[in-house]
């Protein structure tokens, strides 16, 4: 097989495993919507995020003031407890979503497995006779 070819194969293959694992994450997402609506996931997930948003954002204000001795000090802990609340949140935005996560990459994971299964199997034909 020449490079073009090669190169050619290799890209449909990497298509074909995002594609695979874009339809895994799907199905798993459509199965976690029948379960619970995301509205009220990310509602539920908001709420228990707002203690990691406190409890960061103060640090960031005491970490500016810590930092900052001058008459900008004031500017520099906002800007630091901002900062500290926002990755609060996300953070705990990202553990209380967790669960849904994990299921939609072990969905993804399993289309994947799959589709290198067929490719292997494309490639190495087993023969039984």
């Amino acid at each position: 097989m020449n490079l073009d070819g090669w190169l050619k194969s290799g890209i449909e293959y990497g298509w074909d495993l995002l594609r695979s694992a874009v339809e895994g994450a799907r199905s798993a997402e459509e199965q976690i919507r029948e379960e619970e609506s995301p509205g009220a996931v990310l509602k539920r997930s908001a709420l228990i995020s707002l203690a990691p948003t406190v409890a960061a954002a103060s640090l960031g204000l005491a970490a500016g003031y810590l930092v900052s001795r001058r008459k900008s000090g004031h500017r520099a802990a906002a800007a630091f407890g901002v900062a500290g609340a926002l990755i609060g949140f996300a953070g705990g935005m990202a553990w209380s979503t967790r669960h849904m996560t994990g299921d939609m990459a072990r969905g993804a994971k399993k289309k994947i497995d799959a589709t290198r299964n067929a490719h292997w199997l494309s490639k190495h034909p087993v023969d039984y006779a």
